[in-house]
């Protein structure tokens, strides 16, 4: 009898400790609004700001932080990875103008074109790569910090690379979802 009570209080003790993952779905709404918070090109500090326009500024970020409560685009990793690929932006536009690059529609840069110069690509070479890890550290954080359903991941890859390819310059090389080429006009 003493048996049964000790296997029946180890056996409810397993049962009780079972692991549940619950995972998280996003509207596509609300991943393209993180898309452009995070990939929205640095904005440009005005000369002159007046008090009205500090105030009504402060004003609508705390309505753009409402709109996004459900999806949480802030740690250290996306913070880290967003200034890294800020602080190349104006090198990797200029090489997606030249036809160096291209965007991709699962949020990747690509080598379109190789340079002739061999200076110029190895800075190409080591753009795209040094691009794609803090574009991966992206995702791969939003992902987690939401803990989105690993089926969401399809999802936020898309809606990342239209937002890309948005913000990307003329004449860059962008992946259509057939996967054929075009050039941004």
């Amino acid at each position: 009898m003493k048996n049964k009570i000790i296997i029946g209080l180890v056996s409810l003790f397993f049962i009780s400790c079972a692991v549940v993952n619950v995972y998280v779905t996003f509207p596509e709404e609300k991943v393209k609004k993180a898309a452009e918070d995070l990939l929205a090109p640095p904005k440009q500090l005005k000369e002159k700001e007046s008090f009205l326009d500090r105030f009504f500024t402060k004003n609508l970020y705390a309505q753009e932080i409402v709109v996004t409560k459900d999806l949480k685009t802030d740690s250290p990793k996306i913070r880290e990875a967003k200034t890294k690929m800020d602080s190349w932006r104006d090198k990797l536009d200029e090489f997606k103008k030249q036809g160096y690059i291209g965007e991709t529609n699962n949020f990747e840069v690509v080598i379109r074109e190789t340079p002739k110069d061999r200076e110029i690509e190895k800075e190409v070479r080591k753009i795209v790569k040094d691009e794609n890890a803090q574009r991966e550290v992206m995702i791969k954080e939003l992902l987690r910090i939401n803990n989105a359903a690993p089926s969401e991941e399809e999802k936020f890859r898309k809606i990342f690379a239209e937002i890309s390819q948005k913000y990307s310059p003329t004449n860059t090389w962008i992946q259509l979802p057939d996967n054929s080429w075009t050039r941004k006009k």
